[in-house]
């Protein structure tokens, strides 16, 4: 199969995305339904439908980042912006995450937004405690349960800092944020009879649990620029979940190409990623658990310039 260049894909584009659309529709109404019905059910299936409904919502943010459903971005931003994982503004996240589009500064810290790397100097001065922490963070159950709390910490430490240094940037994003929170959690709590920190336990927390699991193979350190970013080949249900965004160098090489259209991309041009991503390739989410369960994918400090 001849390969697709990227004028001939980004023209097959349509102009009106309906699997996008279908996609609005099943995350926004599978989460008003899970919450709606959520103190009727048991805490298993609340657990399967929050965390499954949340991180989808994840991923139908990051698809509205890039571009779809329309071509306007103030109403895809809107799609984007009810907080049904509390944690993190939409704004904010935004700007971090198209910054990491930048592939020259993909892994390196200060400069990926996205990165778990440390530079030698900053793992130098860390207490012994953290540096274990961080450790067990690059196994994949770590970054699945205490990786998850040190995500959200290290990015409101980050917002702190900046707000002590007297940079007030964000202090709108965060205000608007802290209304449509207050409002998500009306919903949950004062409508549907879910506790607060039910809510948090089964659709805040583990929704971002699975987001990480699809992030935690994503990029890895290389001296070479174009082997940072993977392939996790996943067609069922995860690839769904995470809107063929395991692809990632697929995406990454057409960020703006809409989520429907990765497979066949990818597929067209596998041997082409192959061999330009250094075989940074994991044969579904079954190959990441039995490699990086308990062990982990890599060392926490940079290496230095050269080294891979």
């Amino acid at each position: 199969m001849p390969q697709q260049t990227p004028r001939q894909a980004s023209e097959r584009a349509p102009k009106f995305e309906a699997p996008t659309w279908a996609l609005i529709v099943a995350v926004y109404g599978g989460w008003f339904a899970a919450t709606w019905y959520g103190s009727q059910m048991p805490g298993w299936l609340l657990l399967i439908l929050g965390g499954w409904f949340t991180a989808w919502y994840y991923s139908l943010q990051h698809e509205v980042i890039h571009g779809h459903p329309t071509p306007w971005r103030w109403f895809n931003d809107a799609l984007g912006y009810p907080p049904l994982g509390l944690f993190i503004p939409y704004s904010i996240y935004r700007g971090d995450h198209i910054r990491h589009h930048n592939k020259e500064f993909l892994t390196i810290p200060g400069a990926d937004p996205e990165s778990y790397y440390f530079d030698a100097d900053t793992w130098a001065a860390m207490p012994g405690a953290l540096k274990l922490i961080n450790i067990i963070n690059n196994t994949l159950i770590g970054r699945l349960t205490v990786g998850v709390a040190i995500t959200i910490m290290r990015f409101w430490l980050g917002e702190i800092r900046q707000l002590l240094r007297g940079d007030f940037r964000h202090l709108r994003d965060w205000a608007a944020h802290g209304v449509m929170v207050t409002a998500v959690l009306y919903w949950a709590t004062m409508i549907c009879g879910l506790p607060a920190w039910l809510y948090i336990l089964t659709f805040a927390y583990p929704g971002l649990a699975l987001t990480m699991m699809r992030s935690y193979t994503e990029h890895r350190a290389a001296a070479d620029a174009n082997h940072r970013t993977a392939i996790v080949e996943s067609p069922g249900f995860l690839g769904l979940l995470y809107l063929h965004n395991n692809l990632h160098v697929a995406h990454h090489d057409r960020p703006e190409m809409p989520w429907y259209q990765l497979p066949a991309y990818y597929g067209a041009n596998k041997a082409r990623f192959l061999d330009g991503n250094g075989g940074f390739f994991f044969r579904g989410y079954h190959d990441v658990i039995r490699r990086y369960l308990f062990a982990p994918i890599d060392a926490p400090v940079l290496p230095k310039c050269g080294e891979s």
